[in-house]
């Protein structure tokens, strides 16, 4: 009979073990920049929810933004579930804004073979610093990493020597001088070797059962890796007025395209920014709108004034056609540009000094082909 129970509660506690949410692992193996923040802050965020009993960083990354980093480190400091920062693989380092994280994280481990250190903060060009404001970041800096270090038990002489010395350690050294908790040679052997840890986190105190756990790897999308995303992420709230800009200055080299009223629209997205907190979906959503009440009531409006040069979108180059124009600016080696209603638009063909007749015969695309127009003919603009 006891033998029985014993199979039986075996199966039990087999069962709940299986139920278990799979340990998260996340990887911070390239530059430390808002879109790692962003994408490290969601990942917390969900795992909370999805009852993941661990979260795995794993860290490989040369350094990057203070700003993003603090928001990594609070987000850390903040979660009720428990991260551990793992500097692998081998080979792997947590240079700089690697070494921050390390030190926010509950639990600290490294493979051999990698290093941690080089925390000093430095200009994004690499340029030095004013020496006035140097002292005052690295100040920061070092009061920063101390706080970790006591919140963490961790060398606090250290943390304070790699921001002002960028000083570097090895695994068996980080671990020998009390800068880590453990070294492990892989996830399943760091998830051995942790168990059974309690471990402090904001909601209240937390004992690891992560012998024998499965464990998943959480990808980011490519778009969110990507240089792409980098770019955006630096231009910040500027985003929409360099798109608007930009589509400016679309209009004016392409003229008669309508890049304007996608403009309006991007000024108007910036303009919202300033007063409401968009997600990214929700700019495209309005961006989207924008357009269209832009493109509708610039057509109207045109309309409206009875203006003969304004055709459908469509076909708004054979409303053109056969009619004479100015050339404001000169026509030469067959190319040059003419003055259509209220917009400037690329020309080819006879060559014309400015302020000549010339009339649309036909068009290529954006671009109105022409012929020098007899003298008794007037342009209508």
């Amino acid at each position: 009979m006891r033998k029985l129970i014993t199979i039986l509660l075996g199966l039990w506690v087999g069962a709940l073990a299986h139920g278990t949410a799979p340990v998260w692992v996340i990887d911070l193996d390239d530059v430390i920049e808002a879109s790692s923040a962003r994408y490290l802050s969601d990942s917390l965020d969900e795992a909370r929810t999805s009852d993941v009993p661990l979260v795995v960083l794993r860290i490989d990354t040369p350094g990057g933004w203070m700003d993003s980093t603090r928001d990594i480190v609070k987000d850390i400091l903040a979660s009720p579930v428990p991260v551990a920062a793992y500097v692998s693989p081998e080979g792997a380092s947590a240079s700089s804004a690697g070494t921050y994280i390390v030190y926010a994280s509950h639990v600290a481990a490294m493979a051999p073979a990698t290093n941690i250190g080089s925390a000093t903060p430095v200009r994004g060009d690499g340029e030095a610093m004013e020496p006035n404001l140097e002292r005052k970041v690295v100040n920061d800096a070092v009061a920063q990493m101390r706080g970790l270090a006591e919140l963490r038990g961790r060398n606090i002489e250290w943390a304070e020597k790699t921001v002002r010395e960028a000083t570097n350690l090895t695994a068996s050294e980080a671990l020998e001088q009390n800068v880590i908790d453990l070294m492990a040679t892989d996830i399943s052997a760091l998830l051995a070797k942790i168990d059974g840890m309690a471990l402090e986190t904001k909601t209240g105190l937390v004992t690891l059962a992560t012998e024998g756990s499965e464990h998943q790897v959480i990808t980011n999308t490519w778009f969110d890796r990507s240089s792409v995303k980098t770019m955006l992420d630096a231009l910040g709230d500027s985003l929409w007025w360099v798109i608007g800009i930009v589509l400016v200055i679309g209009e004016v080299v392409l003229p008669g395209t309508f890049l304007i009223w996608f403009a309006f629209a991007a000024f108007g997205v910036g303009l919202i920014g300033v007063v409401v907190d968009l997600s990214g979906m929700n700019q495209v959503v309005v961006f989207g709108l924008l357009s269209f009440a832009s493109l509708s009531l610039g057509y109207l409006m045109r309309k409206r004034r009875g203006d003969p040069e304004v055709p459908a979108f469509a076909d708004r180059t054979q409303a053109y056609m056969g009619k004479t124009y100015t050339v404001v600016e000169a026509i030469e080696n067959g190319q040059g540009k003419i003055q259509v209603g209220d917009s400037v638009w690329l020309a080819e063909g006879e060559d014309c000094p400015i302020g000549g007749s010339v009339k649309v015969i036909d068009s290529r695309g954006n671009v109105l082909l022409i012929d020098v127009a007899p003298q008794n003919e007037n342009p209508p603009n």
